[in-house]
């Protein structure tokens, strides 16, 4: 009985923590990068999708050959025009990789506020790093 009701007690104290604790630690508020769109989300996704239904609907039987043709037509059309808007091919992970290189460049610039030999903050007007002398880059 005595260990039982020490657990429900250190269940309810994980759970209090869950509860209480963004609200006490509000963690990184920093931002971070979108999620790249789901396939369904994009013009290019929704065509491409549809494309894919058609020919399994004609598979299965459920579409004759003229619906088949036509809306093979349509969405192909569809797919290439928005293929087209695509701005120059970019992917997701090329749009990740430019943040990232934009965020590497920021930070090797010194510009940041923070000291490149230890990473302690710089004040705004400093001419040299408060924590190991070394000079502030501007």
């Amino acid at each position: 009985m005595g260990a039982e009701a020490i657990a429900a007690v250190l269940v309810m104290i994980a759970l209090l923590w869950l509860i209480v604790q963004p609200m006490v630690l509000p963690g990184n508020t920093s931002e971070q990068p979108d999620d790249p769109p789901d396939m369904e989300e994009t013009d290019r996704g929704r065509a491409l999708l549809a494309l894919r239904e058609i020919e399994f609907d004609q598979a299965t039987g459920k579409l004759s050959d003229d619906d088949f043709a036509e809306l093979h037509a349509r969405y192909t059309k569809a797919a290439v025009t928005a293929i087209e808007a695509d701005p120059a091919g970019v992917t997701a992970s090329d749009a990740i990789e430019g943040m990232i290189a934009a965020r590497v460049a920021t930070i090797s610039d010194g510009a940041n506020g923070f000291c490149e030999q230890c990473g302690a903050r710089l004040p705004a007007d400093a001419a040299f790093c408060a924590m190991c002398g070394a000079p502030a880059r501007r």
